[in-house]
């Protein structure tokens, strides 16, 4: 690798590591949870102070040292400054044209397609998705094509679409991808959960006409107790986000969500001691700002469920912990949401909801006297980038 100017790569540089850290180093506090979790990622130790020198928080006398940038490039999974930039050369990695072609495209469909599955959750198979979806990420333009040939085979209803809903994509490749899905899969928990995450995009863009369609087709199929918890929660959030856009009542799918809910119990089935009902429906309840409501279904999900499925990843958890600290500053306990607040860690979001969470992270920054003008351009650049519209409305 040639030469690089390092002063003119630094920015490239505190880019990715806010990137990583999960919102913008703004702070002092910010500067000392970075710091732990630098040591926490890489065994190696960052001064806070050095950090806010790098940051631009204080006054730098002199440029970071080349230690200190070797350990913030291997923070951001780099061996090196140079190779980062050269890694951001042009929005993404070089190649030699390789991930353009069709002979990639066909090996993962044929990954997908062929790679044999023996257990209700396979968690080698669920890595392996989870790092298509992160190559799929940076390479946008194959997402199309992908989705349409995996959404014909069982690995790929199942793996890519069910248990890995990519919330933070709905407005983009992974929205469109669900109209595959759909087309595909006709069964009655297929079509709820499709039509579902739609309506959900529907309702975050404020596009009440798309919510009003999807909410018909849902009403086309019948939920019954044998339905899995997730599908629940989908169903009910659906009708809460309706019920919000139209301007309508919802005391009625309250009560018979909350029915619903207590039939419900932990159990050894797939995702079944997993908080899936609690998770999706108090997402909707917080955004739709059921505040009490929501609390109430996040409490329940921590007493219910003392046990954790080996392949759930912490994400959903701290998503958890972010809904509940919103609920507690909205409903008048601000003393409580401030110590979960003062707990969370933006770079623990889960990587599917990795932007949701931190519009939801920088909302909850304003509750608590905590948001700087620098996080409102954050906030701003997210609800564009993401399309979520709707969220401001907690603000």
């Amino acid at each position: 690798m040639k030469e690089i100017d390092k002063g003119a790569a630094l920015p490239t540089l505190q880019r990715e590591i806010q990137e990583h850290f999960g919102k913008p180093v703004a702070t002092s506090r910010d500067c000392n949870l970075l710091s732990e979790e630098l040591f926490q990622k890489t065994s190696y130790k960052v001064n806070p102070n050095t950090l806010r020198r790098f940051f631009g928080l204080v006054k730098a006398p002199y440029p970071p040292s080349s230690a200190t940038l070797s350990i913030l490039c291997k923070y951001c999974g780099f061996d090196s400054l140079e190779e980062l930039v050269h890694h951001n050369g042009n929005g993404q990695p070089k190649t030699d044209g390789l991930h353009n072609s069709e002979s990639l495209m066909r090996y993962f469909v044929g990954l997908f397609r062929h790679t044999p599955v023996m257990e209700p959750v396979d968690k080698t198979f669920l890595a392996l998705v989870k790092q298509t979806i992160l190559f799929l990420q940076q390479h946008p333009e194959m997402a199309s094509k992908f989705q349409k040939a995996i959404a014909k085979t069982p690995n790929g209803q199942r793996y890519y679409f069910e248990l890995y809903a990519h919330i933070d994509q709905l407005n983009s490749y992974y929205g469109e991808g669900l109209l595959y899905y759909l087309k595909e899969k006709k069964t009655e928990d297929a079509q709820i959960r499709g039509h579902a995450l739609l309506l959900q995009r529907g309702w975050l863009s404020n596009d009440a006409t798309a919510v009003r369609r999807h909410l018909e087709k849902i009403g086309d199929h019948h939920l019954c107790d044998t339905h899995h918890p997730v599908i629940c929660g989908r169903y009910f959030a659906s009708k809460i986000y309706h019920a919000n856009i139209e301007g309508l009542p919802t005391t009625g799918i309250l009560a018979e969500a909350l029915e619903q809910h207590n039939r419900i119990m932990p159990s050894d089935g797939y995702f079944h001691n997993f908080p899936s009902f609690e998770y999706v429906f108090a997402l909707a309840l917080t955004l739709t700002q059921h505040f009490t409501e929501a609390l109430y279904f996040l409490e329940q999900a921590q007493t219910k469920y003392k046990s954790k499925h080996s392949y759930v990843e912490e994400g959903p958890y701290e998503t958890m912990r972010l809904l509940k600290a919103i609920a507690l500053a909205r409903t008048g306990q601000k003393a409580q949401a401030k110590e979960v607040y003062e707990a969370l860690k933006p770079s623990r979001f889960y990587f599917l909801t990795k932007k949701t969470n931190k519009i939801f992270y920088l909302v909850l920054s304003g509750y608590l006297g905590k948001l700087n003008p620098k996080s409102e351009e954050q906030l701003e650049k997210l609800v564009k980038e993401t399309g979520f519209v709707k969220m401001m409305e907690l603000k």
